[in-house]
């Protein structure tokens, strides 16, 4: 297994089965999951008692699953429901309030990140069709609960509301309940459902494990548009507002949204480059245009080499891409020799191109951040630089051309989500790969043991945003550095020797006599190893993990000239 996890779950029903599945849906995305299964109805207690196995499970993420017939019974009566609104309301904040003290109460107790269903709103009242006569009715009264937790969650980097209502809506009320099993053994939800339902927790393990993606590769004939640029045309092609070409229209509008939500998109389609980029450019109901996409590769090359070489062109791991292609002999292609690429599972039915995307688990996130909702604009202007680059013959010229200006702060509110984001994802440059969260880093960010700073990285094409992280650990006189990583968007203009030798000089400030620096061998940041001896440092120690090199700051270090530095918000 690549990963493992730690969930548990608190339920006023039985959850069983649900826990069973989930493990078995976690393995099929290769991941082992360790799932405590609180014993029925006794949430109550385990969140209290915090010697409960709850709590010994050290569960890192916890679904919260209270089942609405069974938390507040008394809703479903007609006595209920034909008394007072201010009863009625008195009886929603009674019930928001107990749902907020227990989550409040496992928040206090455990580092975990809590699930918390909301409640299916029944078709069926006790009042029937006068339901909406007798405001709230049943059908209100859950539906405002709902919004009210939704409300009170939004801002709790702790606690995600599932729309629980949504999905059984989505799957079909009967569909999702299974009565004799409710009579049986008091599970209140149908085998089929439960398969569903595990797939979605699925959307949040994910992001939490680090296996979400960067980039979605496109073919584009019978994918982004029906037919055959080279044969069909741009008059010939099925894409429109209306009739058979109107499902990839709304396919390319999913794809849009996710361009919008910082997923990088490329191109590999064997196709002649003028036919398909006539279509691109002037098609009426292109959604996507030329600009849309980071990297094109439209020849008759294999789709393993296009692939490895857009992933070398954007410079990301082959790990951050998705394939989604229509021909199944190219997908069980690109699965042979590139296994550590997703290629999505694509439908025959072209209808179902959009549907298939929404449910694609590997585009969700806990946050999104400026750098997130930037990133295609930031890989245009890089499109630029290595434009420019061309015009000069010497690296350092051209460097210099650049105008770089780094600007160093220590965290704060602003730059401590991107800074825990890129102790997540960032593999490449990354000389530990120690992964935190964004309350660890809150933690060690008020903590007078550590410095944590971000880097901004400007030059005359743009702003590349936060691009780098350096947490160091102060001990006496001397700097352990815990985490020293930069994106591989700005790797190759020196900026991370420059930011070395100014943290070097700031702890030399401080009175800080050696600073050390560990380097962890992973398989993805082995072409980065001999980084801290290139920055000036010595080798200390050596082990099969990797190597510990150290630096005294009376070294003089090597000055470059082209790269401005800013320190901001100074302590």
């Amino acid at each position: 297994m690549k990963a493992s996890i730690n969930i548990a779950f608190l339920g006023n029903c039985t959850t069983d089965y649900l826990a069973r599945f989930l493990k078995e849906e976690c393995k099929k995305n290769d991941i082992g999951a360790n799932i405590y299964n609180c014993p029925y109805n006794q949430y109550h207690q385990e969140t209290l008692n915090t010697e409960s196995g709850f709590y010994r499970s050290q569960p890192e993420l916890t679904v919260l699953f209270l089942e609405g017939s069974e938390l507040f019974p008394d809703w479903y009566t007609f006595t209920t429901l034909t008394s007072s609104p201010e009863k009625k309301y008195a009886l929603m904040e009674s019930i928001f309030e107990s749902i907020t003290a227990v989550v409040d109460s496992i928040h206090t107790n455990s580092a975990t990140k809590i699930i918390l269903h909301n409640f299916k709103i029944p078709y069926f009242s006790p009042l029937g069709i006068l339901d909406s006569k007798n405001y709230p009715g049943l059908k209100d009264m859950i539906a405002l609960l709902n919004l009210k937790l939704g409300e009170w969650a939004k801002d709790k980097d702790y606690v995600y509301l599932f729309d629980y209502g949504g999905l059984c809506a989505h799957f079909g009320y009967e569909n999702a309940t299974d009565p004799k099993m409710y009579y049986i053994a008091k599970n209140t939800i149908s085998f089929p459902f439960t398969k569903i339902l595990v797939r979605e927790y699925m959307r949040y393990i994910a992001p939490f494990k680090f296996m979400t993606k960067k980039c979605l590769v496109l073919d584009l004939d019978n994918t982004l548009w029906g037919g055959v640029a080279g044969e069909d045309g741009i008059s010939g092609i099925k894409l429109d507002l209306a009739g058979p070409g109107k499902s990839f229209y709304d396919f390319q509008r999913e794809i849009l949204n996710l361009y919008h939500k910082g997923i990088i998109l490329a191109v590999n389609s064997k196709n002649n480059a003028e036919d398909a980029l006539e279509i691109i450019e002037n098609h009426p109901h292109m959604v996507l245009r030329k600009h849309h996409f980071s990297s094109l590769r439209m020849n008759w090359q294999d789709k393993v080499a296009n692939i490895k070489e857009i992933a070398q062109e954007l410079n990301i791991g082959m790990d951050s891409m998705v394939f989604f292609d229509d021909n199944p002999v190219e997908r069980e292609y690109v699965k042979s020799m590139l296994p550590e690429v997703t290629v999505a599972d694509v439908p025959d039915d072209t209808s179902k191109y959009a549907d298939t995307l929404k449910k694609m688990i590997e585009f969700e996130f806990f946050k999104i951040t400026d750098e997130d909702l930037n990133r295609n604009q930031m890989y245009e202007a890089n499109q630029k630089r290595l434009e420019s680059q061309q015009q000069f013959q010497n690296l350092e010229d051209y460097l210099a051309s650049l105008q770089i200006k780094v600007i160093l702060q220590h965290a704060n509110s602003f730059s401590i989500p991107r800074i825990a984001q890129l102790t997540q994802k960032t593999n490449q440059f990354n000389m530990t790969t120690k992964r935190y969260t964004q309350t660890e880093i809150e933690n060690m960010a008020r903590s007078n043991n550590f410095l944590v700073f971000s880097c901004t990285v400007l030059d005359k094409f743009g702003d590349n945003g936060i691009v780098g992280v350096c947490i160091i650990e102060l001990k006496d006189d001397t700097a352990h550095i815990d985490t020293f990583l930069m994106s591989c968007r700005v790797l190759g203009r020196n900026v991370e020797y420059a930011l070395m030798n100014k943290i070097v000089s700031l702890l030399k400030e401080k009175g800080i006599k050696t600073v050390f620096g560990l380097y962890l061998r992973t398989e993805k940041n082995r072409a980065n190893e001999n980084f801290y001896a290139q920055a000036g440092f010595s080798p200390e120690s050596v082990n099969e993990k990797g190597t510990l090199y150290r630096i005294s700051t009376e070294q003089k270090l090597e000055h470059i000239p082209y790269i401005d530095f800013v320190l901001e918000n100074e302590e």
